[in-house]
């Protein structure tokens, strides 16, 4: 069947090529001559000092309002950076995966129903990638616009600088700087998450196409068929242990990110929501507007690895349903053995962990909504 099976995330890699996260070539070795002195260089300067600025101004705040204000920011972007550590780290596991996936023979769709599969799963995915550029990426210019014309001069985020923001010059150049560091840090952060959580989608979908072809084996009745289906079973076992293989690879390329992610997420939503509480909703329109965008998209970014994770383990654990869905009564006693080991070791759960403590599911998303409803309540009674 001809169908591009990493269609969605083609787009994204050229961004990430592009801000230098992703290696240029594309190569599926690991990069260790890998020179990339101009992403050092592009991301120490609008990434890394940025994220020290802000630490040094919610450090040096002076009162508790104000250091969340920077807090949910600074938090954000010192995620955003621990993930391009760990794209330099591991891209090359996840270009592999996504050239096998594109290329490999085994992987190839071969019914118009695992192509229709394919087609609705990535239509989603491009609908979960709109949804979530225009959380994250409308808080830009909801956030930046208003500052060019506010009295006095205020800055999108709050940063520590020796600059005078009260004088034109010291003024411009900070905000220049913000106006291109923000943009490129919300690029970068948006694609990774974006790849990231297609690794776990084409992962499930895998799981899916699996369970179809398990379920289609039958004999049409001929003698010499009981041997051609016994290869194609077993061939369907080997598809099965690579896809495990596989599923280890992406724990590892998003389970450090994903991790600090689930650490910071609660910390993040519950600044915001404190700011927007905080925040005159009619003096300050823009602000408030921007806060509730950032806070949706925060809250995406901890709901959708916790759907597609829990899509990798419901697609897993509906595997033994699906062979034993097949026509194993009217096969031979030998592949009928065969059939009923595979299925006791299809009991085994296929899971993916965000650094070896969280289950990637949806009770990942409630403990981290719960954690983030608790610190605000105490946060609140702190103020009061």
């Amino acid at each position: 069947m001809d169908l591009d099976r990493i269609r969605p995330v083609r787009f994204l890699l050229r961004i990430l090529r592009w801000t230098r996260v992703w290696p240029a070539s594309g190569g599926t070795a690991p990069q260790r001559g890998w020179t990339n002195w101009e992403g050092y260089l592009l991301h120490s300067s609008l990434t890394l000092i940025f994220v020290v600025l802000l630490w040094v101004e919610a450090i040096l705040s002076p009162d508790v309002e104000h250091t969340v204000d920077v807090l949910f920011f600074t938090l954000t972007m010192t995620s955003m950076c621990v993930k391009v550590l760990n794209s330099w780290r591991y891209a090359h596991v996840a270009q592999r995966l996504l050239t096998e996936w594109s290329s490999a023979d085994r992987f190839r769709l071969k019914t118009l129903q695992e192509v229709d599969m394919w087609r609705i799963g990535h239509l989603r995915f491009n609908r979960v990638v709109g949804v979530y550029m225009m959380c994250s990426v409308g808080v830009i210019p909801v956030l930046v616009t208003p500052c060019v014309f506010a009295v006095p001069n205020k800055l999108p985020f709050s940063m520590w600088t020796p600059l005078d923001l009260q004088q034109p010059l010291g003024f411009w150049t900070a905000f220049s700087y913000q106006a291109v560091a923000i943009p490129f840090a919300c690029l970068c952060d948006i694609t990774l998450n974006l790849v990231n959580w297609y690794l776990m989608l084409h992962l499930s979908l895998c799981l899916r196409m699996l369970g179809q072809r398990l379920s289609a084996l039958h004999r049409s009745g001929l003698q010499q068929d009981e041997e051609q289906l016994c290869a194609e079973f077993l061939e369907l076992v080997s598809l099965h242990r690579r896809i495990k293989q596989q599923a280890l690879d992406i724990e590892t390329v998003i389970s450090k990110s994903t991790f600090f992610q689930i650490l910071v997420s609660s910390l993040v939503i519950c600044c915001t929501v404190y700011s927007l509480k905080m925040t005159p909703v009619i003096q300050d329109m823009g602000k408030f507007a921007g806060l509730i965008q950032y806070c949706l998209s925060m809250v995406l970014e901890i709901l959708s690895p916790s759907i597609y994770g829990n899509e990798v383990t419901q697609s897993a654990d509906k595997l033994p349903e699906a062979l034993y869905s097949s026509d194993w009564p009217d096969l031979s006693p030998r592949l009928r053995r065969l059939i009923l080991m595979f299925m006791i070791y299809l009991n085994r759960p296929l899971s993916l962990r965000a650094g070896g403590f969280f289950y990637m599911g949806l009770p990942m998303f409630t403990k981290v909504m719960n954690q983030a409803y608790s610190m605000l309540a105490l946060l609140f009674n702190m103020n009061n």
